[in-house]
């Protein structure tokens, strides 16, 4: 028979379900619980705390303690290579940590949140989202590590339910009302996902008669016979002039080609059409990608303008402000 508990939330944490909630102990441990968090330094001391092992308590004390003098073994040893609080009972088999306060040490499990990558006036009451399954060794050097929610869809059956909520981009990531203002869109890898929908509603508007802006795609990936995302859509809705595709490949020959390479050298077109009042923008990688986005784009406004560094970053500065700088990215690697 399964265990039951009730669950009671205090020190204004977030919580999956209300307060004083009757819960099975295995349904908790099973899809409740962020099991590859990395464990705090305050974790690590709780560790330490229940361990009577004199060999084992002052290892875990020692990565436990504040830095000092330059060294930090908890940063080095625990946050850096990803240590969950499970991978030091593993590694510390002595710790004797009792089972409840495991999980109240556990962190709730984190929504995830994809972009929608298709547009209701193409496909009435469906949703599509485009997802990269996270998978590689771990960190920690132990096996292999296995992104949650990537890994839980990968494993889906056709027609499997699963629980998801729609909501509004916390940035105005979304097309222009008018459909005639030109927009420049930068999307590599799965970062196409927002403009793809964005090309379903543009094509839906023409075959509704609308007049449409010039838009530009950049998108990038590593192959073209391996990754390159929704091929024959975009290369269709090229053919169409719904977009104006330009496309970046970094491992399918001599020279790396990025998204950021492909701006550099479509720079007449981009800065005419930034001139036109475009809005620019740009899904993916927020850690290399759009810096390097950024960097070039800085570039390019220095360069036309005859201005200095400062000016370029005023200036877009000014473009984010104004709704024409739109950012929906997130941490690379």
């Amino acid at each position: 028979d399964e265990t039951y508990i009730k669950v009671d939330v205090t020190g204004g944490r977030r919580s999956p379900f209300p307060n004083g909630s009757t819960f099975s102990v295995k349904r908790l441990a099973e899809v409740c619980g962020e099991l590859q968090a990395v464990a705090s330094r305050k974790d690590v001391a709780l560790l330490a705390a229940h361990t009577r092992c004199p060999a084992t308590g002052p290892k875990l004390e020692a990565l436990a303690a504040p830095a000092k003098d330059d060294e930090d073994l908890y940063r080095s040893e625990v946050f850096l290579k990803r240590k969950s609080i499970l991978d030091l009972l593993e590694e510390f088999p002595a710790c004797e940590l009792p089972f409840e306060v495991f999980l109240e040490m556990v962190p709730w499990l984190s929504p995830r949140y994809y972009s929608i990558s298709s547009s209701a006036k193409a496909t009435p009451g469906r949703v599509s989202i485009t997802v990269g399954v996270v998978r590689g060794p771990a960190l920690s050097g132990n096996g292999e590590y296995h992104g949650v929610c990537s890994t839980f869809l990968e494993g889906s059956e056709p027609g499997a339910e699963i629980q998801a909520s729609v909501r509004e981009p916390s940035a105005n990531f979304r097309l222009p009302e008018d459909p005639k203002k030109p927009i420049i869109m930068i999307g590599p890898g799965t970062g196409i996902a927002p403009f793809r929908a964005f090309v379903q509603e543009r094509k839906a508007l023409k075959e509704a008669g609308e007049e449409l802006g010039k838009a530009m795609l950049f998108f990038g990936c590593r192959d073209p016979e391996q990754d390159y995302l929704y091929r024959e859509e975009l290369e269709a809705a090229a053919a169409d002039g719904l977009i104006d595709l330009h496309t970046a490949f970094s491992r399918s020959g001599a020279e790396r080609v990025y998204v950021q390479d492909l701006i550099r050298k479509q720079g007449a077109d981009v800065w005419q059409m930034i001139e036109d009042g475009a809005i620019i923008y740009i899904c993916g990688d927020g850690s290399a990608m759009e810096p390097d986005v950024k960097r070039t784009l800085l570039s390019l406004f220095a360069e036309e303008k005859d201005a200095s560094l400062e000016a370029a970053e005023a200036w877009i500065e000014d473009m984010t402000k104004n709704g024409r700088y739109v950012l929906d990215v997130w941490a690379g690697g």
